[in-house]
């Protein structure tokens, strides 16, 4: 193959020849030589050619494929020459190669599959953001399907991990046993750790110490002089909600209060302002919290209290003075309600990073124990209570 700076020479003489015989103007001469030079600059087009490949890589950079080969897979073993020229040669091409195959190659997966069941939760967006920074420091590709709350969308994410031969899974488990047995064989063949919600207790699992965040949430109300009710969430995850809800009841327990739970129904829902406004404007409706004393309810999550909030106005009530609110995990907008949400803040990277540092512990070796890790957070104190 010609050098690039010698095909140039050739396109070029070839176009005054071209010109000599058309005789083509000065400018429709300059445009045509701009045009060969850039074709001589950068002979390989793939949106004329289809996609690059190493083959392309390994013709720009002068080597062999199989020099390129080893680049992608054990680059400090070239010399600094041939890895600078290879690297000009993806930028130039712009070439980015297959993580499936380079981890078939090297005989261990650089890619991480996370299975979660909604993307738009701001929980799951901020462990999602920890996740992937800790992975690419890693030097690892994060994969993310959605299982939208569904058993069988689950065990299909799972299998198509399976399938891609990823180095573990990060999964916030479907509150269901329909998927038990297969999670069971699949935790034999990868590593997989449960983030948030599991579906058994013998597993790897990363998560907010959820029974004292509601605890210290309804000390703090009780410290206040208030009596409180509890409205949960909807049975979408496991334990959480069943955490929570004890750590509510451990509080009062301690007050020598007897609980009052707003009754709600047990149908699985992502849709947690509407569930908690129908449940709480019918307590509100029937007199119930009044006939117990309840000055304050504690939510189980931040979009229950919204919900909350809204059944209060619509029965005519103003939330913080006449029924004080709390709610649960801080999220942005908490601090923009009106009134502004007291709540309790989770420490949500921690969390992500910590499921990232499961799935490396069990490939470096070092994860033959369970790795179950429970973080806390901070109380956020604001005009709603």
């Amino acid at each position: 193959m010609a050098p690039a700076r010698g095909k140039s020479a050739l396109l070029l003489h070839a176009s005054i020849f071209a010109m000599m015989v058309t005789r083509l103007s000065a400018g429709a001469y300059f445009t045509r030589v701009n045009k060969l030079m850039k074709t001589a600059q950068n002979p390989r087009s793939p949106a004329s050619r289809g996609p690059v490949t190493m083959h392309d890589v390994a013709a720009r950079a002068g080597v062999s494929r199989a020099t390129v080969s080893k680049y992608f897979n054990d680059r400090e073993g070239l010399k600094a020459d041939t890895r600078a020229r290879i690297e000009q040669a993806c930028r130039d091409l712009e070439y980015v190669p297959d993580p499936h195959a380079v981890s078939l190659v090297r005989g261990r997966s650089r890619m991480v599959g996370v299975i979660l069941p909604v993307v738009n939760e701001p929980f799951f967006a901020e462990a999602l953001r920890a996740i992937e920074a800790k992975a690419k420091a890693l030097g690892m590709d994060v994969i993310i399907q959605c299982s939208y709350n569904d058993p069988a969308e689950e065990a299909a994410a799972l299998m198509t991990m399976r399938s891609m031969k990823v180095a573990g899974v990060i999964l916030t488990a479907v509150a269901s046993t329909a998927n038990l047995d297969l999670l069971l064989r699949l935790e034999q063949e990868m590593r997989i750790v449960y983030m948030d919600s599991y579906v058994h207790e013998d597993c790897n699992y990363v998560m907010n110490d959820n029974r004292l965040s509601m605890a210290m949430l309804t000390r703090y109300l009780l410290g206040r002089g208030h009596r409180p009710a509890y409205l949960g969430a909807p049975p979408v995850a496991h334990p959480s909600p069943e955490e929570r809800l004890a750590g509510y009841q451990d509080a009062m327990t301690e007050a020598g209060m007897q609980p009052h739970l707003v009754p709600a129904s047990t149908q699985p829902s992502w849709d947690f302002e509407a569930y908690a406004f129908r449940h709480v404007l019918d307590w509100l409706a029937s007199g119930a919290w009044k006939r117990a004393g309840v000055t304050a309810l504690a939510c189980g999550t931040d979009r229950l209290a919204i919900g909350a909030m809204s059944a209060c106005r619509r029965f005519g009530l103003e939330p913080g003075k006449d029924l004080a609110i709390v709610g649960h995990d801080d999220l942005p907008i908490s601090a923009y309600l009106y009134p502004p949400l007291t709540t309790f803040r989770q420490d949500v990277a921690a969390i992500g990073v910590a499921a990232m540092e499961c799935l490396q512990a069990q490939l470096d070796g070092a994860g033959t124990t369970p790795y179950r890790k429970r973080f806390t957070g901070g109380l956020v104190p604001r005009e709603s209570a």
